[in-house]
């Protein structure tokens, strides 16, 4: 199994997904290397892991590759999205506000939260962070790319400015 780094500075997250047989054993579903994307023209990259549907999400049946058919969506209306985000050094994302409850871990690297108010936190490896709906941008302020995995489920903001 390749051990190549991608375009964007880390190497490829290898996935492993279990399942069900038929006679209800365990099994490999999956385990391969996922290759990132381009996140909206920018140097940030997205590695899309996992994408269910529905709360609470099934077990049953044979493991469905759901996220080759939302290769571009953001937040899933209907579940949750898991994904591991690869930020260059030296860039910075414009303010944006996901439409999400976002459970976020840091395993590379340095980033800095920002939030609207310009209020400033500086994430080290295995710092976590929930992301509850607000304005934010991410920047890397560092020569090193770094790489945080969240976990994504779709929630309205119920406070709007």
């Amino acid at each position: 199994m390749s051990t190549t780094s991608t375009t964007a500075g880390r190497p490829p997250v290898r996935r492993i997904v279990t399942g069900h047989a038929r006679d209800g054993k365990a099994i490999f579903a999956e385990d391969g290397l996922v290759q990132p994307r381009a996140f909206r023209r920018s140097q940030t990259q997205f590695t899309d892991l996992y994408w269910s549907e529905g709360f609470p999400s099934s077990n049953d049946g044979e493991f469905q590759d759901d996220i080759k058919q939302h290769d571009n969506d953001v937040v899933n209306p209907d579940g949750s999205v898991f994904r591991a985000v690869d930020m260059a050094p030296h860039t910075e994302s414009f303010f944006h506000r996901t439409i999400s409850l976002d459970h976020c871990v840091l395993t590379n690297g340095s980033l800095t939260l920002v939030l609207d108010d310009n209020k400033r936190v500086v994430l080290k490896p295995g710092d976590v962070v929930v992301q509850r709906g607000t304005i934010h941008a991410w920047i890397n302020e560092t020569d090193e790319w770094t790489r945080m995995y969240c976990v994504q489920l779709r929630k309205p903001v119920l406070y709007s400015v």
